[in-house]
């Protein structure tokens, strides 16, 4: 899970040309006033160019790196180039900048506890099974138990009794310890 939430997303447009010259005669004309969207509808050789080279918005790792690392360190309203990739020259106007949040990141956890933090996994991870154990008590579905399964698993091996114990509790409103007995953790000896 990713620790850093915030990700840097940009809007650009850009010109692609051939040559190295075209690019600076180009970003001369630009310095002088002349509008970066009418240059790209004339000059450019990317289909972008019918939008006035606009690429919308991206983020890091959408484009060769290259003009990554030139779009990215760009400030807002800054153009520039040439950039050489392996499909030509580039004047790259960045006209937007702003921070998303990264969707792999997870929720905030703000100044949770390990204790709270422990306690909110594992019921993230075990929500499905606690759903199907809630459907069984309302006669939805029928819940089966085998004795070639025991209750105890290597989370309980990793989280300890009185962690598990607290999660049955507070999700099924039973006694702690009531109906968890914690695996030994590995290395225990099991006869004591």
């Amino acid at each position: 899970m990713a620790t850093d939430r915030k990700i840097k997303k940009i809007q650009a447009r850009h010109i692609l040309v051939a040559t190295r010259e075209l690019a600076e005669d180009l970003k001369k004309k630009i310095d002088e006033g002349e509008e970066f969207s009418k240059l790209a509808e004339r000059y450019s050789e990317c289909p972008s160019k019918k939008r006035g080279g606009d690429l919308g918005w991206f983020g890091k790792g959408a484009m060769v790196r290259p003009f990554e690392v030139a779009a990215f360190s760009a400030r807002e309203g800054e153009v520039v180039g040439p950039v050489k990739t392996e499909f030509g020259w580039h004047l790259i106007y960045v006209y937007e900048v702003k921070d998303d949040v990264d969707p792999n990141a997870g929720p905030p956890t703000g100044d949770e506890d390990a204790d709270d933090k422990t306690l909110r996994l594992v019921a993230e991870n075990y929500a499905h099974e606690f759903m199907m154990l809630g459907y069984s008590s309302k006669k939805v579905l029928s819940l089966f138990t085998s004795p070639h399964f025991k209750a105890a698993n290597t989370v309980y091996n990793v989280l300890g009794e009185q962690v598990v114990n607290e999660v049955i509790a507070r999700v099924f409103g039973q006694q702690a310890g009531a109906q968890a007995q914690a695996a030994p953790k590995s290395g225990e000896d099991k006869s004591s």
